[in-house]
């Protein structure tokens, strides 16, 4: 079985999803794995597949990043 993936989105690909494929997306990044150190997966396991794996690399933190920065200019809900 190969390793959950999370494709990366382009930034101006993202700001024209709607707010709940935004969301949507940002629940898959929050389902990586934390890190190589604590998963079941080898590392070339890993190599083979394309995306995102691992919430400690690079294109983690900045896909979540952008996500974040894109869902601050999204109106918000409130609950009441």
């Amino acid at each position: 079985m190969k390793p959950k993936t999370v494709k990366p989105i382009d930034p101006l690909e993202l700001e024209n999803l709607s707010t709940k494929r935004i969301l949507s997306y940002l629940k898959k990044l929050q389902q990586c794995e934390d890190g190589p150190e604590l998963s079941d997966w080898t590392k070339e396991e890993v190599s083979k597949v394309d995306g995102i794996v691992y919430k400690s690399s690079r294109e983690w933190i900045i896909q979540h990043q952008l996500v974040k920065s894109v869902l601050a200019t999204r109106p918000h809900i409130v609950d009441g």
